[in-house]
């Protein structure tokens, strides 16, 4: 009993750096952000009879539903086909889809948002195609408008629909397609009431991750947005920087909050999806207890057994379709598709070798002279090197604190554990921009702002609920086996951890810190309130030279980021080969460190 409790305590005690750098840099600012709601001078609700009754603030809310519903249904529109093709083609080819799904995501979104700029700007792309063609006269405005908004948020969240949605797809019993054929069905009515009812999952997880997401983008709106696209996050923004009613912007950021969190827990319920540091959705379990997927799953079940009594042979190949001419049209929509995905990133790579003076494309010339540019000017070199010395601190710091913490979540056994996964994983729930304010008037009261450890602590924040997520995927699947048989040895839990547990987890280990530095290296919003100018970051220095001046170095420097990014990533792929021999060698190596040798 003692030696039980004794390993509570030890489990527990794993999450004491966690708890210290999350209460006081991350609860509090945001139960200060809840109290401040109602007013500084006593209880009041001014703020939210203000907020429900302004109808402007009423209209930005019902556009910011908007743009994000509509952004959600193009999504599943766009999405849904190139999911369909990854099920019927080749791993080979769908190895290589996934690669340009998930390419434009491993890329800085100030890149992606420069690139659409270019592309869809006065002088960019399509516009130049569309005059050479003699199909127009006059450029037509696709950007710093609505056109643009849409378009670069499509192309952002895209793949977080196409995951999802092939997630759910490729879990479909395919032999009930031949049940409904073999009973006289088309192969279209088949498709409506077989496959789309049974990836309905997987539409709806993919939408609400994608509108949820999509209420509390800032960055794209700002900079691909006309003045009559404001957004609600940029009208809270706005409240705080120019109009300085941090009260009203307070119950904002409450009702926001609350959004928000209702449709995480919606998410996570609609698809049944356990996060890999716990179940959020055990906070509302007994809401939502039951819901329309238990008839889905009812229904395979229904289908199931008819196709057995129809074709009682297993052993059936079964395609999506039997039409060539369908599988052709959704291969080459999927192609177009990735093409468009990609293509942005590509568009950047000829614009940085360009000789003249002004964007153009194709260049006229071709010259090294905006990657000179970068180098011999100190306004862009000491962001870069400040954004070294953030992104290097958060990712060490995520990783000293995330890893015992998933370590405890996953392997310890302790009332509240849930709600504690849950707040460890919140800030990739909780809208950037809310967490930027709320940190904000912490950092000014301890004289935080503007410097290199503050912003280094803020990202630790935004960048560890990646490395819990994937550490404890990582302990989940690793065989628990070894690590007890480490301690029946005579090993202690910290030695059995080091020389057992450790070696599995190498691979995700550097997967997590590869994540936290890209996401402290690529973050906008944070830095833009907390860095000042004694601080200033690379995607600030960027964010000014999209937002105020298109600079050609702009280019430059990301054609650097894509390379470094990509380069990174394949070379945290390398571990992996090796995890799988790590642990069982080190067994001995742990008996011999046991034995003084």
């Amino acid at each position: 009993m003692l030696v039980r409790t004794n390993h509570r305590i030890g489990i527990i005690g794993l999450l004491i750096p966690a708890a210290l750098l999350f209460v006081p840099l991350y609860l509090y600012p945001l139960v200060q952000i809840g109290l401040r709601s109602f007013g500084d001078q006593g209880w009041s609700i001014a703020n939210y009879l203000e907020l429900f009754s302004d109808p402007f603030m009423l209209r930005v809310l019902s556009q910011t539903f908007r743009l994000a519903f509509i952004i959600a249904v193009l999504c599943v529109l766009v999405g849904y086909p190139i999911a369909y093709a990854m099920c019927i083609v080749s791993d080979r080819t769908r190895r290589t889809m996934t690669l340009l799904i998930l390419l434009p995501l491993w890329t800085s979104i100030l890149v992606r948002a420069f690139a659409w700029i270019v592309i869809l700007g006065r002088n960019g792309i399509v516009n130049t195609v569309l005059t050479d063609l003699g199909l127009i006269d006059e450029p037509l405005k696709l950007v710093y408008n609505t056109v643009g908004v849409y378009v670069g948020m499509v192309h952002i969240m895209l793949p977080f629909m196409i995951l999802p949605l092939y997630n759910t797809l490729s879990r479909i019993d395919l032999r009930l397609l031949s049940a409904a054929e073999s009973l006289g069905s088309s192969p279209v009515s088949a498709f409506f009431w077989i496959v789309l009812p049974l990836s309905m999952p997987g539409i709806v997880a993919g939408a609400l991750l994608v509108f949820m997401s999509s209420v509390g983008m800032f960055v794209l709106p700002a900079l691909l947005g006309g003045l009559s696209d404001i957004t609600y996050v940029m009208l809270i923004e706005k409240q705080v920087s120019e109009l300085n009613n941090s009260g009203l912007a307070a119950a904002m950021s409450v009702l926001l909050i609350a959004v928000t969190g209702v449709l995480a827990l919606l998410y996570e319920r609609t698809l049944n999806v356990e996060t890999s540091t716990g179940i959020l959705g055990q906070i509302v379990r007994h809401v939502f207890q039951r819901g329309p997927i238990h008839l889905l799953v009812w229904r395979e079940r229904l289908l199931a057994m008819l196709f057995r009594s129809v074709t009682p042979n297993d052993r059936v190949t079964v395609k999506l379709s039997r039409s060539k001419s369908r599988h052709m049209f959704i291969k080459c929509w999927s192609f177009a598709v990735l093409v468009c995905l990609v293509a942005p990133l590509a568009v950047i790579f000829p614009l940085s070798l360009s000789g003249e003076s002004y964007l153009h494309v194709p260049p006229q010339t071709y010259s090294l002279r905006w990657f000179a540019n970068y180098f011999s000017r100190g306004d862009w070199i000491a962001p870069t090197v400040t954004s070294l010395k953030v992104g290097i601190l958060a990712t060490i710091g995520a990783v000293l604190i995330g890893v015992p913490a998933a370590y405890a979540i996953v392997r310890g056994r302790f009332s509240g554990k849930g709600i504690v996964s849950a707040i460890l994983i919140s800030p990739m729930i909780v809208p950037i921009l809310i967490f930027a304010i709320s940190l904000y008037a912490v950092y000014v009261r301890f004289d935080l702002l503007g410097t290199v450890g503050g912003l280094a602590l803020a990202h630790t924040i935004l960048a560890l609920p990646y490395v819990v997520v994937i550490i404890s995927a990582g302990l989940r699947s690793a065989d628990e086996s070894l690590e007890a048989a480490a301690l029946t040895m005579g090993a202690g839990a910290i030695r059995a951890f080091w020389f057992v547990t450790l070696p599995v987890l190498r691979p995700a280990v550097i997967s997590a810190a590869f994540l936290a530095f890209l996401t402290s290296f690529d973050d906008v919003v944070l830095a833009l309130f907390l860095s000042g100018t004694s601080a200033k970051t690379l995607p600030v220095r960027m964010w000014e030279g999209i937002r105020f001046e298109i600079d050609p170095t702009i280019a430059a420097v990301s054609v650097m980021l894509m390379l470094i990014t990509i380069g990174f990533k394949f070379l945290t792929e390398w571990p992996a080969k090796k995890g799988s021999k790590s642990a069982v060698a080190g067994l001995p190596a742990m008996r011999m460190a046991d034995e003084g040798t």
